[in-house]
């Protein structure tokens, strides 16, 4: 993209680099996230993080000597970060802490780690975390517990388009509009096996992205974007979740990892194969019936807290329409671009709010029909020291998908 063109300064022209990251990362992962990698206290707290993510990965009813003697270790490890941190992201680390508690204590008393009115699971997508549901309304009745059932071999393809705009302020001056193309995402789902406890593993291949040519868009946006998203075709996750749409574990292959952009695309792509589900309560429900999700999100670096409510707008047979409503915020946190590993970024504010409308088909493991509109505000300080230049960035999204 040409410096020129955005008032030729080269900071902006930095800036719009990180923009146009955002942007993608919007597209693959539905959610925001800022391209980073952890430095400092953040990369000691995300090996904790790492740790307990394995440690969640082990079987409870199996592997409890090994979990248990895994999450003591992330305890004591954490206790030393906060000791030695106490003034970093002290929320954080209070959940976190809480987290462990639980889990040891569940496992110490052989208990189960679920309850029926907040259960959690780990969700390992590269941007997931801890998500726990609570029912807050059960709806009318008759209720019943609601259940994804795909059968193995069954097929799906997922098409998603997505319309961006963005607004820009460096310092004291407003840049100029940015009207972003729309970008179609295909995805081809295959169900390879349904386990006897439900757990449903699928493959995804990303066979085509595609970007729309649109008047008023910049070519050079254009070109960019094209550029990136050419990259992602044939990329494939396996993609395990619960019958309740949970997702377990993520794996992806494809692309030049070793590539700092490349990367980046497949870890929001992890993102977005870990989010393809609305996480459904344990208790049976009927039309009318609400709950809460709530997620820490690890996303490449920055972290953020994700609160969703869903509400079960009517259920006929299979056929589930669900409307939901979300907000995000992240704390003050520095943050990297690793495409631009000097440049560094100050994030003071950010906050995301959204609503959906989805149709499942709970037979499939992906909505049949959805609609996803997403506003989301950013301030951050960005370069270094006397250099360091104020900037807002507001998000607007669109996604509209179908499957068949």
């Amino acid at each position: 993209m040409s410096n020129n063109h955005f008032a030729g300064t080269h900071g902006r022209s930095r800036f719009l680099s990180t923009v146009k990251s955002a942007a993608l990362c919007f597209a693959l992962g539905l959610s925001l996230c800022s391209s980073a990698l952890a430095e400092g206290p953040e990369e000691d707290y995300f090996k904790i993080y790492d740790a307990i993510q394995q440690a969640d990965t082990l079987n409870p009813q199996t592997q409890t000597a090994t979990a248990l003697a895994q999450y003591r270790a992330a305890q004591l490890a954490l206790q030393k970060f906060r000791n030695t941190f106490p003034d970093w992201n002290p929320k954080v680390v209070a959940y976190r802490w809480a987290y462990l508690t639980d889990k040891i204590a569940a496992l110490s008393a052989g208990g189960d780690t679920n309850s029926s009115s907040a259960s959690s699971a780990t969700a390992r997508s590269g941007g997931g975390g801890d998500t726990k549901i609570k029912l807050l309304e059960p709806g009318a009745e008759p209720r019943t517990a609601l259940r994804l059932h795909p059968k193995a071999g069954d097929k799906q393809n997922l098409t998603m388009a997505l319309k961006m705009g963005m607004d820009m302020k460096m310092g004291e001056n407003d840049l100029p509009n940015t009207k972003l193309p729309t970008m179609t995402l295909i995805f081809d789902l295959t169900i390879k096996s349904v386990s006897p406890q439900g757990d449903i593993t699928s493959e995804m291949v990303l066979s085509d992205a595609s970007v729309s040519e649109e008047p008023g868009v910049l070519p050079q946006v254009a070109e960019a974007m094209k550029a990136q998203l050419g990259g992602t075709k044939g990329m494939s996750g396996t993609v395990t979740m619960t019958s309740r749409g949970i997702s377990r574990n993520v794996d992806m292959k494809g692309g030049n990892a070793a590539d700092p952009q490349m990367k980046q695309i497949m870890d929001q792509m992890k993102d977005t194969f870990g989010k393809m589900s609305t996480p459904l309560p344990e208790e049976p429900v009927g039309a009318g019936a609400k709950w809460e999700v709530k997620m820490p999100i690890k996303s490449q670096g920055m972290t953020l807290d994700q609160t969703s409510t869903y509400q079960l707008a009517s259920l006929e047979g299979d056929t589930a329409n669900v409307k939901s409503s979300i907000t995000q915020h992240a704390a003050n946190q520095k943050i990297s671009n690793p495409a631009m590993p000097n440049v560094k970024v100050d994030l003071t504010k950010m906050n995301s709010t959204g609503s959906g409308d989805l149709t499942w088909d709970l037979g499939k493991a992906v909505p049949v029909v959805g609609e996803l509109n997403i506003q989301t505000e950013m301030e951050m300080g960005m370069g270094n020291g006397a250099q360091k230049q104020a900037m807002v960035m507001k998000l607007d999204v669109n996604v509209h998908m179908e499957s068949k």
